[in-house]
């Protein structure tokens, strides 16, 4: 059973909300004396960093959503990204907590905004640092090795320079790249799933007998898995997951 079958069996079972979510940021603006190994200081600063625009879709549903301050405004899209962590059960990123989430609570802070309804992260840049050792541990690469759907190619600093202008072309190329990084991500974390120590969807669904990955029934029994002072029953679930059976009936990651 598939990542997406598995939540489509479930969705009737109050199934977590999972986002995805991919922001793209302009450049810090500054004064600078020269090219090469220099020390920016906070006065020679003349336009920090901003969130752009943001790209986020719902697991389970088809259509990817885009905002940004060039199809609105500013205040806008950063209220629509806040209404969505709001909704959100679990947030999935690459590399969300040390980059997208930071980015985005700053906007909240700075637009009036309260933090969001708490939610589960799922990053999965940490994933693929903890459980494997790719060369490079870069999106693209990962996508790429796992022959997956991969980024688009930017063209480098030139296409956030014509961005930055407000040239409508290269708006059109960027909402295309971001919308793109969620649908990848999304990918990635079908495939990644199994490895991933997820929370337990019993959280949501009210059981906590089926698999904690997914929260499928179809548990094959595979041996024990062996603690400290007691040993499990162990048990693999059609989507790949091992899972570990406590005396209640309860289900834990292996």
């Amino acid at each position: 059973m598939s990542l997406a079958d598995a939540f489509t069996a479930l969705r009737k079972e109050n199934a977590p909300k999972i986002l995805t979510v991919d922001i793209e940021t302009s450049p810090n603006i500054v004064y600078a004396w020269g090219l090469w190994d220099q020390n920016v200081s906070v006065s020679q600063i003349i336009e920090p960093s901003r969130v752009l625009c943001f790209a986020a879709k719902w697991y389970g549903t088809k259509r990817t959503q885009f905002y940004s301050e060039h199809e609105g405004t500013h205040d806008a899209m950063v209220r629509e990204a806040w209404r969505l962590y709001d909704e959100a059960d679990v947030v999935v990123t690459y590399n969300g907590p040390r980059f997208d989430n930071v980015h985005l609570a700053r906007e909240f802070i700075l637009a009036g905004l309260g933090p969001p309804s708490p939610w589960v992260d799922i990053d999965l840049l940490a994933v693929a640092r903890r459980r494997f050792k790719f060369v490079s541990n870069k999106l693209g690469y990962v996508t790429t090795a796992l022959d997956l759907p991969t980024k688009l190619e930017t063209g480098g600093q030139a296409l956030w320079n014509d961005v930055m202008k407000g040239d409508d072309k290269a708006w059109a190329k960027f909402k295309r790249y971001n919308i793109q990084d969620v649908e990848v991500t999304e990918r990635l974390l079908e495939t990644l799933w199994p490895w991933i120590n997820s929370p337990h969807l019993g959280q949501w669904t009210g059981s906590r007998t089926g698999c904690y990955s997914c929260g499928g029934r179809d548990l094959t029994l595979a041996g024990v898995v062996y603690g400290r002072t007691i040993a499990y029953p162990k048990m693999i679930c059609a989507c790949g997951a091992w899972n570990k059976v406590l005396r209640n009936g309860d289900t834990r990651a292996a």
